[in-house]
């Protein structure tokens, strides 16, 4: 005789939520999801399942399940703290032996901007920041007039609706760590979806150190704080781009005309184009001219304008305008080079502040937003 009933069985996907606040959550039996410590926030798999959403908000506690919301305390009110500085830490532990890498969304990313106003740590996530730090990755960058890169870099501002990747290596016991310095008692909302990713999905695998990455042939890619807009300092990351079937070269192009704005020149004494918020003889325009802040772009660069690094390839871009020539008239930008992939830096210690050997507020009104668009063709 066979059994009136039987075991169904459904596999944990993703699901998508009933909530206005949660987005989606994780298809499991309703005991699971109770047991595992989850709200039920919306039925799947035809009923035979709960879409179970898993969030935590208690400095220092570890997140054990994929596809968990770390939320500020209080939210979605503000995060007031009784003192400040005050450190929020959540530690991100594998949900399985083989994650090798965690994304982060920024649902809601509202933080204290960096400084500005031309004192010499602009452009710094002086009162508020986000660090990143793994297992083996550990070097937080420093603030101030002698601030350093870290392993990441950190983040402040406005960056809702972006996202972060963290790598960790295939040991088991890996663990990231996201540390919310707190300054002040204003700006301080955050919901930040966590969804680790495994090594055997082959571009988990091929694309290590890209803390950000892009699928499609086309797409947008913006700068952290882009809405303010004021780039941060000591930025040192690359944008990745997934090569897309038959497409094997990439055009760049600014959003409008004053959506790439960098500062990162030097001085020189020939004529040229300026960088933002230096003297007209400030070139902006070769490798040595954007040398402190700049995108590197590889295999896209003309030749340099007048000066004396005039004709030297360049693959960097600054200044008032992305062009293929650092020309003052925005350009699109094409690269043949695989893989895609964009490269930022920014000072450490003061945005473009060597372009005129003072502090002179070129973080202010900067940013980039590019859209992408891969080229069609055969390799």
């Amino acid at each position: 005789m066979f059994s009136l009933f039987s075991i169904v069985q459904f596999p944990n996907d993703a699901c998508t939520t009933t909530s206005g606040t949660y987005t989606n959550g994780t298809c499991l039996t309703s005991s699971e999801c109770t047991s595992k410590g989850g709200s039920v926030l919306g039925n799947c798999a035809a009923g035979f399942g709960v879409c179970c959403v898993f969030s935590v908000s208690a400095s220092g506690t570890t997140v054990t399940e994929n596809s968990t919301y770390i939320i500020n305390p209080s939210y979605p009110s503000n995060y007031v703290p009784t003192s400040t500085p005050n450190t929020l830490t959540y530690t991100i532990a594998k949900c399985q032996d083989d994650i090798c890498r965690v994304r982060l969304d920024f649902d809601t990313f509202e933080m204290t901007a960096p400084s500005s106003g031309g004192v010499a740590d602009e452009g710094q996530c002086d009162t508020d920041r986000l660090a990143f730090t793994t297992t083996a990755q550990t070097v937080v960058p420093t603030t101030g007039s002698a601030g350093t890169y870290g392993s990441y870099p950190y983040l402040c501002g406005t960056n809702t609706g972006l996202h972060a990747y963290l790598d960790l290596s295939p040991t088991s016991g890996d663990t990231a760590t996201l540390t919310f310095t707190i300054g002040d008692s204003t700006s301080n909302q955050f919901k930040i979806k966590v969804t680790q990713l495994s090594c055997s999905d082959y571009q988990v695998s091929q694309w290590q150190q890209c803390f950000q990455y892009f699928t499609g042939v086309t797409g947008t890619i913006r700068s952290y704080n882009y809405a303010q807009p004021q780039l941060l300092a000591a930025q040192q990351f690359n944008h990745c781009i997934r090569q897309e079937e038959d497409h094997c070269c990439i055009q760049y192009s600014p959003v409008s005309p004053s959506t790439f704005r960098m500062a990162g020149g030097r001085a020189d004494t020939s004529a040229g184009t300026p960088c933002i918020g230096a003297a007209a003889t400030t070139l902006c325009s070769d490798g040595l001219g954007c040398s402190t802040d700049f995108l590197l772009i590889p295999n896209s660069g003309g030749s340099g304008v007048v000066g004396a690094n005039a004709g030297s390839p360049s693959d960097r871009y600054c200044g008032p305008a992305l062009s293929p020539f650092n020309a003052p008239i925005p350009q699109p930008v094409i690269s043949c080079e695989l893989p895609f992939v964009v490269s930022l830096q920014t000072s450490s210690n003061d945005c473009g502040g060597e372009a005129s050997g003072t502090t002179d507020g070129n973080c202010q009104n900067s940013q980039f937003q590019l859209t992408y668009r891969q080229i069609p063709g055969t390799c």
